[in-house]
């Protein structure tokens, strides 16, 4: 679970990412296409993950293409998804292929519904 994490610079140099040189501020991106919902519930999540101490980046384009909602590296699960208009088995048929082909597990993933009861424990 404990994959080196790693950025790639403008000028095409790969670092690996030392987690404690990290700023501990953090800041929220969101996407305008998505529902007011979907929007509330990436900040309820973020405010769980803060609370904990716990880094996160949301709307980060990886290398695959893919913006997964929430990347939390040092997290029990790398990704979290707030799920909208999709089930949980909408995102594992259309994209967790995307994910899969770079290595990651589903036991990455945390799938999380906007629009039902939010409990913090949903996410620790």
């Amino acid at each position: 679970m404990n994959k080196q994490l790693s950025v790639t610079k403008r000028d095409g140099v790969t670092e690996a990412i030392d987690l404690d040189k990290i700023h501990k501020v953090t800041s929220v991106r969101l996407n305008v296409d998505h529902t007011n919902d979907h929007r509330v519930r990436i900040f309820d999540i973020c405010n769980v993950l803060i609370d904990k101490k716990i880094p996160f980046w949301t709307e980060v384009r990886l290398k695959n293409g893919c913006i997964p909602d929430i990347v939390a590296p040092t997290h029990v699960v790398r990704f979290i998804e707030v799920l909208g208009t999709e089930s949980p088995e909408d995102f594992l048929q259309n994209k967790f292929h995307k994910y899969e082909s770079f290595g990651f597990s589903k036991k990455d993933f945390l799938l999380i519904d906007a629009n039902g009861e939010f409990a913090p424990e949903d996410v620790l």
